[in-house]
């Protein structure tokens, strides 16, 4: 399980076969050069993580994969008791400190405040607050505070790093790392220069104080991945344009691209060795774990750092499954609310927030009622009631739990570009034959509070195995993870719940979310790769 990495590959030898529509019976493949980069994701409490080689020679460093924040961070050297109860001295944390005294290559930011213009010129910091103590011990001091009352404190720091690869084994030079396939599926920098990620310096914070769940939780730390200045992709993407990088059009590799793959494993699973399940992608999305064609929704706030779809109508569909599960003309019951309640604030700019590190989906307050109304509906029940307590379920009763059908917003522009695929041959499309198109696109005139939607706009589904959450402790017993506890106004939140089961791509040069139904299955992806390379 614990050394999946990126397996079996050879420099630009990776190949990639679109699988078609799946769940059309479609048998049609297309082979081609393949241009990303793909490794494990392991699951920890309710998140996904990755492994970060940090240094010379490299570390790893255990980060949860963040789309809703910016910074990577994980605890130092000086940070005392990070990671440990303070009460048994038991250790949380799946691997030691990072050591920067044992780093050739580790850089702590420096700062000169105006107030010490003696010294010479002002030196800002670009993240953080300046902590000028003397001329020879200055650093920029980055501070996190969150919500639920999680903090921690960080010096700013560089180093050279390295994603993924074997789980228990380090790749200290560039023989062991092509060997294994890291790097390989990087696209170069141009003609004559290329990819090396020991050429690649990321800025992180360096963690000298831990409070709350990142002192407690099983990764070191985090990995922000969210489209602000100092997330990983971003940095990742500048140091490709600062060598010179221009997309050519022969390239599908696109480092301004990045998609996340998230797969569940049974609760008997002992995370601590390191559980494969899900891929990250670098470079694009991986075509190889697709069940679906790939759909895309708008990000209607590209601008403000997170990705934000814009909810246009929520149906519940009978006896779970995936977004189609056979037979013709499904019955749909739809949760009766109008936009601004569906996103949970007023007008029409906003909307969810697609968070990878957040475990749970986190709804408006006011929606609630249309919901438990659909839900009953749905069961044929009336007596029938949506909650969050823990309830006993055999695997059948789970599977007569209704699909939930989350209906967003379309890309306007990869319509008219035609990278959106046509309705007719896309199970993610509203438009799509598979379904009951007259039940989704139907008015309703009695139901004044309900918004249109359009063959174009795309549908991702959480069947019940998604957002019912088997107990670790005691087997056979669910909680929903769904939760209608927002005030009008807060930001709402799609969790890893509502990524699970589907290879999400975040593409923020263009301003769109991509959704393709996968099994995000590790063991299986590993055995595909394998096979297709065979037959090359």
């Amino acid at each position: 399980e614990g050394d999946g990495g990126i397996h079996g590959v050879r420099p630009r030898m990776v190949q990639r076969r679109m699988a078609g529509e799946v769940v059309e019976g479609v048998g049609e493949v297309e082979d081609e050069e393949a241009t990303y980069e793909t490794g494990t994701l392991y699951q920890g409490y309710g998140t996904h993580y990755i492994d970060l080689w940090v240094g010379s020679p490299p570390q790893r460093q255990t980060v949860i994969v963040d789309t809703g924040s910016s910074t990577t961070a994980f605890p130092c050297s000086e940070c005392i008791d990070c990671g440990v109860d303070e009460d048994t001295g038991e250790h949380y944390h799946m691997d030691p400190n990072f050591d920067e005294a044992k780093s050739t290559t580790f850089q702590q930011s420096s700062c000169r405040p105006k107030w010490a213009a003696h010294y010479g010129p002002e030196r800002r910091c670009p993240i953080g607050r300046c902590q000028f103590k003397s001329e020879t011990y200055n650093y920029c001091e980055m501070i996190a505070l969150y919500a639920e009352g999680s903090s921690w404190i960080a010096k700013a720091s560089s180093d050279v790093v390295y994603p993924m690869g074997p789980h228990e084994h380090v790749l200290s030079s560039p023989d062991r790392r092509e060997e294994f396939g890291v790097g390989v599926g990087m696209g170069d920098i141009s003609d004559e220069k290329p990819f090396d990620w020991m050429d690649f310096r990321l800025k992180f914070g360096c963690q000298t104080e831990l409070k709350g769940m990142f002192n407690s939780q099983l990764e070191n730390g985090i990995m922000g991945m969210d489209n602000r200045l100092g997330s990983f992709w971003l940095q990742l993407y500048d140091h490709y344009r600062s060598n010179g990088y221009k997309k050519g059009d022969d390239s599908d590799f696109d480092p301004a691209q990045f998609a996340l793959c998230y797969d569940r494993r049974p609760p008997t699973f002992d995370l601590e060795a390191g559980v494969g399940s899900g891929q990250l992608t670098l470079g694009g999305s991986d075509p190889l774990l697709h069940r679906t064609t790939m759909v895309y929704a708008e990000n209607v706030t590209p601008l403000n750092g997170w990705y934000t779809v814009r909810l246009k109508a929520i149906f519940l569909r009978p006896n779970g499954g995936p977004i189609w599960a056979g037979g013709t003309d499904p019955e749909y019951f739809r949760v009766d609310a109008s936009e601004e309640i569906l996103n949970g604030k007023p007008g029409d700019k906003g909307g969810i927030i697609v968070d990878s590190g957040t475990t749970d989906t986190y709804l408006a307050e006011r929606l609630k009622p249309a919901f438990d109304f659909a839900f009953q509906k749905a069961l044929g029940d009336p007596t029938a009631e949506y909650h969050n307590d823990p309830i006993e379920l055999s695997p059948d009763d789970l599977e007569l739990l209704p699909t939930i059908l989350f209906v967003l917003k379309g890309h306007a522009k990869s319509i008219v570009d035609g990278s959106q695929p046509d309705p007719s041959s896309a199970v993610g499309m509203v438009g799509n034959p598979k379904h009951n198109r007259e039940m989704l696109l139907r008015k309703h005139p009695n139901q004044q509070t309900i918004s249109d939607i359009d063959e174009n706009d795309i549908i991702v589904a959480m069947p019940p195995r998604h957002y019912m959450e088997e107990s670790r402790a005691y087997p056979g017993v669910y909680v929903s993870r769904i939760y209608f506890t927002e005030r009008f106004g807060a930001q709402d939140i799609f969790g890893s719940n509502f990524i699970m089961g589907h290879d999400v791509l975040f593409d923020s040069r263009n301003g769109r979310v991509g959704f393709a139904e996968s099994h995000c299955n590790h063991q299986q992806y590993l055995s595909d790769k394998d096979s297709l390379l065979l037959t090359e």
